[in-house]
């Protein structure tokens, strides 16, 4: 099987799964979430274990789990603000662990796990407080949002591949153009205007500059995950999607698209 073919289906089967979980039912899509957080989790202990310390990755889990547990139980007013406490004694338990281990550097190590479950799992709540900002699941939120990191990405490939010239951060990204960002940009305002009249959701207003925040800070998001990488001198985070990577590659966006994007909803949508 080619690389494109096995690319093409591992992304059909992604954006099935995505798409799938949120029309489902709103629970299945938490799953899917959790599941995400999991492995992008546990690949990012991984790379930063190839050139750093040891991470703690239970204690990195747990904090990241919970933290995603309690968000979608606060959605659902299940929990309310107090239940969030229970964050402090898991935060506490890398210094713990530290004490009683010993060794150098216990600083880095700490940092190191506690980096994993914010890179990671912190921005994947936002998406569980975007689908449920009026009060109920409106799974056309999240659709919308994803389409838009999905229409960037394609349309950053595409004029990228055909027309780019002008390298965008060729320390980090030999590959990236300006040619191909500004074709993502254009391409999320597509998209923008197609879900704007489809969903009127928002304003047509708040929707494209939607767009713009997913084509930005999606950019950035790659870019930093592309930093990391090269940091360890690796060039996929895992071999989990065939054609694609790890989970960290296919969400690289979503983790910093995501929180900016859900501002923008709270406070102009």
């Amino acid at each position: 099987m080619s690389n494109f073919v096995k690319r093409a289906l591992t992304g059909l089967l992604f954006v099935s799964t995505v798409v799938g979980s949120i029309l489902y039912h709103p629970i299945l899509f938490f799953l899917v979430c959790l599941l995400v957080a999991v492995i992008g989790m546990i690949e990012m202990k991984r790379l930063l274990e190839r050139k750093y310390d040891r991470v703690n990755l239970i204690a990195s889990l747990l904090l990241g789990l919970t933290f995603q547990v309690l968000v979608f139980l606060d959605t659902q007013d299940i929990v309310d603000s107090r239940w969030y406490v229970l964050l402090m004694p898991i935060i506490w338990i890398p210094f713990v662990h530290e004490l009683f281990k010993g060794g150098e550097n216990p600083f880095q190590r700490i940092g190191l796990t506690l980096l994993v479950p914010i890179y990671v799992s912190l921005p994947l709540t936002f998406l569980y407080l975007m689908g449920w900002m009026e009060g109920s699941f409106n799974g056309y939120y999240l659709l919308g949002f994803f389409s838009l990191v999905w229409c960037n990405d394609t349309g950053a490939y595409l004029v990228g591949v055909t027309m780019g010239k002008h390298k965008l951060y060729e320390r980090i990204s030999p590959k990236k153009t300006w040619e191909g960002f500004i074709g993502g940009v254009l391409f999320t305002f597509l998209a923008a205007y197609i879900i704007f009249k489809l969903t009127l959701l928002a304003s047509l207003e708040v929707w494209m500059a939607a767009g713009f925040l997913v084509s930005t800070f999606g950019t950035l998001g790659d870019l930093i995950e592309s930093m990391l990488k090269r940091n360890v001198n690796i060039k996929d985070s895992g071999s989990i999607l065939p054609g694609h990577g790890g989970i960290l590659d296919r969400f690289d966006a979503v983790l910093f698209a995501a929180p900016m994007v859900f501002a923008l909803f709270v406070l102009f949508g």
